[in-house]
């Protein structure tokens, strides 16, 4: 049997995102991340390589966890439009139950992080992040308006993700709670969203 990490990886991106979400993206160094973990620092540079490595590992986390999400309430459904509505408000219960993660996703571009980290893993783990979720999209496209063109996609993203994190993204940024009121309200703007007469040519 192995023997267990005495410093596991995700206590350190959960040290890491704390201190992003509490202090700043400055108070985020390794020495501060050592601190807050109990890692040492050596053990941090090995496991992770750099402090932007560190942080795009940290954000890929919370994206991937929100997307898994995502898709997996896509999937329990073979009917499309409940298939999409499903879509949306698993990422806007991702955000009531994970609010650290999801305060942590508004805080980065993946363009910045991508400009910033230096392992060839974790640039290629950016580039190819939204590919699972862009499939689903066009497979949505296609299923609700019998063709994924361009703007039918536009419309599924609009609804499926543009949607719920504008719905989160004031009151994770004030501190306020996830209210059921506003869940029922995104639900009925998704719907309307899908269901509107567009050209989607």
């Amino acid at each position: 049997m192995p023997r267990p990490q005495l410093h596991a990886p995700e206590s350190i991106l959960d040290a890491a995102r704390a201190l992003v979400l509490d202090r700043g993206l400055a108070a985020a160094t390794i020495g501060e991340i050592a601190r807050l973990s109990g890692a040492p620092t050596g053990s941090i540079y090995h496991r992770f390589g750099s402090r932007d490595d560190l942080l795009a590992r940290m954000w890929i986390r919370g994206i991937r966890r929100s997307q898994q999400a995502c898709l997996d309430a896509a999937a329990r459904t073979g009917e499309p439009l409940e298939a999409a509505v499903a879509a949306a408000l698993a990422v806007y219960d991702f955000c009531d139950r994970h609010p650290a993660d999801a305060r942590l996703l508004l805080a980065f571009r993946r363009e910045d992080l991508l400009q910033n980290a230096t392992a060839p893993e974790v640039v290629r783990e950016l580039q190819d992040l939204n590919r699972p979720v862009v499939n689903a999209m066009r497979d949505l496209a296609r299923r609700l308006y019998g063709r994924a063109t361009p703007a039918a996609i536009d419309q599924v993203v609009l609804a499926v993700f543009d949607l719920p994190h504008g719905a989160v993204r004031r009151p994770l940024i004030s501190g306020e709670k996830l209210s059921a009121r506003r869940r029922q309200s995104l639900e009925a703007a998704v719907r309307a969203a899908l269901t509107g007469t567009y050209d989607l040519a």
